[in-house]
């Protein structure tokens, strides 16, 4: 491992960047294609974002700081070609190529020394695919810049059947936890067999996708009780369930030919979704209603919880009631109250038999 001064036009964008993983444009490429001026382009697309979104922060910051050397740019060198990819510093990278466009046009770059361009410090490292793979999960997973759910958990899975690490290695190599490293595992195996079913593997959107499984296999309930998994074979053994779980996250076309977006969308109806996900009653109005609310609502589950508020409500009205009033009533008024008095009078012995 040594410090070396890097040319930008000599800096590879990696192409197999993890960060990329989730795209829906992400191929895998060859070492040998890396150089290759179209993918490299379609690499900086995709780390720039619509308007240079995901690397806006950098680009503020370079302009009015100048470049500061914080991290280190981690390279590898292409079959000595006098070329090297970036392991680790990508998002760096694609902003000074950013910037050097920009500079090349005439155009303003701030404080940043246009010097950077010609002599980029990095480390050149020689790294095996076991080394990269815990070198990524330290920075990326367990360190300070996370990836998304989708990057986290293929990078745990290749770990797991690449390198054949167990799940006690992983957690002592990245610093995470073992419960963590599993559920990163099963989110992955998950997403693994949406993407490959033959009626539901057409919708498969990583970004999308990931963080909504990374719930469900966080809920117990939904994941053991109800989809039923078996962590030896990594697969959803309750199938009916499991393909009933896929119709909820595809648009559904209804009689009339009108496209219907998914049920589930984000994450967080998932843990909706946990509350009643017994209630058959409930998911039946949920595929009837295509409304998370509209079943939680109607839950039995739910319910009791509701009851439970709705018995703490009336306490607190009946505390607070001035029986002075009650003389200035309406007659409808006072008819309403008789209704309510006879209704819990004919209920008294039922209700007093149920909570003994």
């Amino acid at each position: 491992m040594k410090t070396i001064e890097i040319p930008i036009e000599k800096l590879m964008l990696d192409p197999n960047n993890y960060r990329l993983r989730g795209e829906q444009s992400y191929k895998y490429v060859e070492d040998k294609n890396v150089t290759n001026v179209m993918v490299q382009r379609r690499v900086l697309k995709m780390l720039k974002g619509e308007n240079s979104a995901n690397i806006k922060d950098l680009l503020d910051s370079f302009k009015e700081n100048g470049y500061l050397k914080i991290d280190n740019i981690i390279v590898r060198e292409v079959e000595k070609k006098n070329v090297y990819v970036v392991v680790e510093g990508n998002r760096r990278v694609a902003t000074l190529k950013v910037l050097k466009e920009l500079y090349d046009d005439g155009m303003e770059i701030g404080r940043l020394d246009p010097e950077i361009f010609c002599n980029i410090e990095s480390v050149l490292y020689d790294v095996n695919d076991k080394d990269y793979e815990i070198l990524m999960g330290l920075r990326h997973v367990s360190g300070i810049k996370e990836w998304g759910d989708y990057e986290q958990s293929e990078l745990i899975s290749n770990l797991a059947r690449k390198h054949k690490m167990s799940p006690k290695d992983i957690s002592e190599s990245l610093g995470i936890s073992t419960q963590k490293v599993k559920r990163r595992l099963n989110t992955y195996y998950a997403l693994e067999i949406f993407r490959n079913d033959s009626d539901y593997g057409e919708y498969f959107v990583p970004n999308k996708l990931s963080a909504i499984f990374y719930e469900i296999m966080g809920k117990l309930e939904i994941r053991e009780q109800w989809l039923q998994w078996n962590t030896e074979l990594n697969t959803f053994t309750n199938k009916e369930n499991m393909r009933r779980l896929f119709s909820w996250l595809v648009p559904y076309e209804n009689e009339s030919g009108e496209m219907l977006d998914p049920i589930i969308t984000k994450r967080d109806e998932i843990r909706v979704l946990a509350k009643f996900i017994m209630d058959e009653e409930a998911l039946d109005k949920l595929e009837d209603s295509r409304s998370i609310g509209v079943a939680l609502e109607e839950s039995q589950v739910y319910s009791k919880e509701g009851f439970k508020n709705s018995l703490k409500q009336i306490t607190k009205i009946l505390s607070k009631l001035n029986l002075g009033t009650l003389t200035e009533l309406t007659d409808e008024d006072k008819k309403t109250i008789n209704e309510i008095l006879e209704k819990m009078e004919s209920q008294k012995d039922l209700i007093k038999k149920l909570i003994q």
